[in-house]
């Protein structure tokens, strides 16, 4: 049985569990290892289950806790390639141990335990930025997040996955009207930025996705509201959906047998 949580998706940390009840696999780690173990916990998930982390880019929201995880457990750390060749030094902050760095190139196959998985491009302003595709028994999931556009070999796979992840980072006019500066404005709307809750919701209905549960994931705490989001997609789909709302998001739990 496939057991997943999200146990934190915002600004203030990102990651996400997959579990057999035995191993477990992380994606991204954006917090401390007391309250990374403190999350696990409420789903009764022990941090020794962790076997390995996979990084989607090299943002702190998505890797603080990284190397002090890895060298607590002395797991792998699975990065693209492109992140580790061209942002060496954020990659040697993390003190990741020798020979505990593993780059990946999109689509090349890992196995973690029943797990097999693969990245694949996004466009971010973090160079190397992936996301990534989980299989297990049959059944795919895919973590789509930090992309400030989507692609069609993206939505190819979105179509095939039984669980979906998927980025509604902002909703344009509070974001417009909010208090951000012009440039960072522009960053989150740009093609390296982040996706709105439209574009979100496009890529839904284009990509063809009839899995079994959407999960609307990284929503900002300033420039979206989680009430729009959810009517905006009760408009365009009938799947079952969850918005990942502020500190209710770890809450968030699944099951396929």
């Amino acid at each position: 049985m496939l057991q997943y949580a999200v146990l934190g998706s915002g600004s203030s940390g990102n990651s996400y569990v997959f579990s057999d009840g035995q191993v477990s696999l992380l994606i991204d780690q954006g917090y401390s290892v007391a309250e990374l173990t403190r999350r696990l916990a409420a789903f009764s998930i022990p941090l020794q289950s962790i076997q390995a982390v996979c990084v989607t880019h090299l943002h702190p929201d998505h890797v603080r806790g990284v190397g002090v995880l890895c060298r607590k457990l002395s797991i792998p750390v699975y990065f693209s390639s492109e992140a580790v060749c061209t942002q060496q030094a954020l990659v040697q902050k993390l003190g990741i141990p020798e020979g505990r760095l593993m780059p990946v190139t999109p689509f090349e196959v890992v196995s973690v335990g029943p797990f097999s998985l693969f990245c694949f491009g996004t466009s971010h302003d973090s160079t190397g930025s992936v996301g990534w595709y989980v299989t297990y028994a049959g059944e795919q999931l895919m973590v789509l997040t930090d992309t400030g556009i989507t692609s069609e070999e993206q939505k190819q796979l979105a179509c095939q996955a039984s669980v979906l992840f998927l980025e509604a980072n902002y909703d344009p006019k509070m974001l417009k009207n909010g208090p951000y500066p012009a440039y960072l404005k522009r960053r989150i709307d740009g093609r390296f930025g982040h996706l709105s809750n439209e574009q979100a919701l496009s890529f839904l209905q284009e990509s063809g996705f009839r899995g079994n549960h959407v999960y609307f994931i990284h929503l900002s705490d300033i420039n979206n509201d989680p009430t729009l989001l959810e009517e905006a997609a009760h408009a365009v789909t009938q799947l079952p959906f969850t918005v990942c709302r502020k500190n209710q998001c770890y809450g968030q739990w699944g099951e396929l047998v």
